[in-house]
């Protein structure tokens, strides 16, 4: 048989709890005994023993079961509960003397003894727990909240109470009933610490803001706000800039296209394509049109006839096919003086 080796619980503090931890959750935990592992395949195991027991099993007065003496019982295990991180739990059905006793604190802790696995450490089995005053280790999760003797009994996997706890607490929903203790007591021990006090905030934040070190938590949070103020307000002045830009941008690109139409360095045809290109590269369109040839005679464009006129002959019309110029459109803008 592997080495027994005995744990123990927190302070309870008065309040009689119906779940105990008995055994808690890590690797090579030290102990005076020496060290043990218990992770979820451990966990999962112990448990499983546990089920094949009909009896439940008993928590006793300073391990006398084990002793061979008179061992009255505390109360029983009804069962075991894997709360993975946190480690076995047990749920208790105390006896009224082991009630008064941890009502008056006479006992204050709890000690599982269990079986481990010399290799490796490993725990096998839970054996017997204890109700002592002489722990060999601490630091187990609490039973019971310290402030106020409050316990929280929400089915966390039904009541939507629990999630919204959570999220106030600044909790995942995957939190226990102690990391939200925890939570409460620390949001009342800060409360408490903050009463009437000055807030201290770290220099290059005080230095960047403006203020002193000695800056209250009001001048704190009335410098932020105005920089926040402020920040909207840049913001709306920036994109209303932006649009004005943009619509004057718009505008440059029209005008640049309207003057190469009338200059004769685009068709009709081509103005759908010339306004985009121009609004999208303004100075790239501006190059294309002092490079084109033009392609319109100046003295057939609207505004600029010459009675004269053009007749259309073989090279007219082989141009206006390269330009993508319609015969129609053609006599629109080069129609004879009659």
């Amino acid at each position: 048989m592997d080495p027994i080796l005995v744990l123990i619980c927190k302070d309870m503090n008065g309040v009689v709890p119906d779940e105990i931890q008995v055994i808690p959750y890590g690797t090579e935990i030290d102990t005076p005994k020496g060290k043990f592992t218990l992770d979820d395949e451990c966990a999962a195991a112990v448990i499983a023993e546990f089920g094949t027991h009909k009896n439940q099993m008993v928590i006793d007065y300073e391990h006398q079961t084990l002793q061979g003496t008179e061992a009255p019982a505390a109360g029983w295990i009804t069962k075991l509960i894997n709360k993975g991180k946190d480690g076995i739990w047990a749920a208790v059905e105390w006896t009224a003397k082991a009630k008064t006793y941890i009502t008056n604190k006479e006992y204050k802790y709890v000690s599982p003894v269990f079986l481990k696995r010399i290799s490796d450490n490993r725990v096998l089995r839970l054996i017997n727990v204890a109700l002592t005053n002489q722990p060999n280790i601490d630091g187990m999760v609490p039973l019971v909240n310290k402030a106020g003797d409050i316990t929280i009994k929400i089915n966390k996997e039904e009541s939507t109470m629990w999630k919204e706890l959570l999220k106030k607490l600044g909790l995942a929903e995957t939190a226990t009933e102690q990391d939200a203790i925890a939570a409460i007591n620390k949001i009342e021990t800060d409360a408490a610490a903050a009463k009437g006090a000055v807030v201290v905030a770290n220099k290059s934040v005080l230095t960047a803001l403006g203020l002193a070190e000695t800056a209250t938590e009001a001048e704190i949070t009335g410098t932020i706000m105005a920089m926040k103020q402020s920040h909207t307000q840049v913001s709306a002045l920036a994109q209303e800039l932006k649009t004005m830009k943009d619509a004057l941008a718009v505008k440059d690109a029209t005008d640049a296209v309207a003057v190469a139409m009338k200059e004769g360095k685009i068709t009709p045809a081509q103005k759908e394509w010339a306004d985009a290109y121009a609004k999208a590269d303004l100075a790239g369109f501006k190059v294309f049109v002092s490079k084109a040839p033009v392609v319109v005679p100046l003295d057939k464009i609207a505004g600029n006839e010459s009675p004269a006129g053009v007749v259309l002959d073989d090279v007219q019309i082989a141009v206006n096919k390269q330009m993508g110029i319609d015969e129609e459109t053609f006599n629109k803008y080069n129609k004879k003086e009659k």
